[in-house]
């Protein structure tokens, strides 16, 4: 197991779009986190290209000039993510924790986290590029919006299938979401699905509970309101 204790992580890019990131995880050994810093500029705080499990436990994110905070490796079936007691203060360029394809029959756990960002910022962006069953809790967690305008694109959490325009579909029926004691803004949506060439769609949601309850998508309900 590698760990990191109490380090600050600086990403040296001139903008949010530089690929510069403050930590790169890589391979398949386990990686804990824990009471560190991330700031400076560029694409991602974290890049998680590993296999193994990934734990970011107590640390602090100032997101102003990252576009990704969390960034999932695209080419990579990330195993088992914690992220447990951190904090996300300022506006990311794009979204605060992006996963694109993980590990078949993964748990990945957001706990007790707290999350600052615009109306256009998606807390948790969601792919499933391998068409894995995952599993995502999310507990204990609050956000507010500190600046922009609610519109159909704001959302606690963004499925977005980015392969189907070239005849490859991602099965997010194949995610349970299970969402509980979170603290939100009423304005915006819950979950809500994005593909691709056709903008949000009304079908292809995962299996969402909160607070123990299944949440029903109605139908034209696109962007998945309770």
């Amino acid at each position: 197991m590698l760990k990191f204790e109490g380090c600050t992580f600086s990403a040296a890019g001139a903008t949010k779009n530089d690929k510069v990131y403050g930590l790169t995880v890589n391979g398949a050994e386990d990686v804990v986190i824990k009471d560190c810093a991330f700031d400076g500029t560029g694409y991602a705080a974290i890049l998680n290209k590993g296999t193994g499990t990934l734990t970011v436990d107590h640390s602090n994110f100032y997101c102003d000039n990252i576009k990704n905070p969390i960034e999932g490796g695209q080419s990579t079936d990330n195993g088992n993510v914690t992220v447990d007691g951190c904090v996300f203060t300022g506006v990311p360029g794009n979204n605060f924790i992006n996963f694109y394809q993980v590990a078949d029959g993964s748990v990945h756990t957001i706990k007790d986290c707290k999350f600052a960002g615009a109306t256009n910022n998606n807390i948790i962006r969601l792919s499933n590029k391998n068409n894995a069953a995952a599993t995502f809790n999310i507990t204990d967690c609050s956000y507010k919006y500190v600046s922009g305008n609610v519109d159909e694109w704001t959302g606690f959490i963004l499925c977005q299938d980015y392969t189907n325009k070239s005849g490859v579909k991602q099965d997010f029926s194949k995610y349970q979401i299970n969402i509980d004691n979170l603290n939100r803004p009423e304005e915006g949506s819950l979950v809500y699905v994005y593909e691709d060439g056709q903008g949000i769609i009304v079908t292809n949601y995962p299996a969402v509970t909160v607070d123990g309850s299944p949440l029903v998508f109605g139908d034209g309900e696109s962007v998945g309101e309770e």
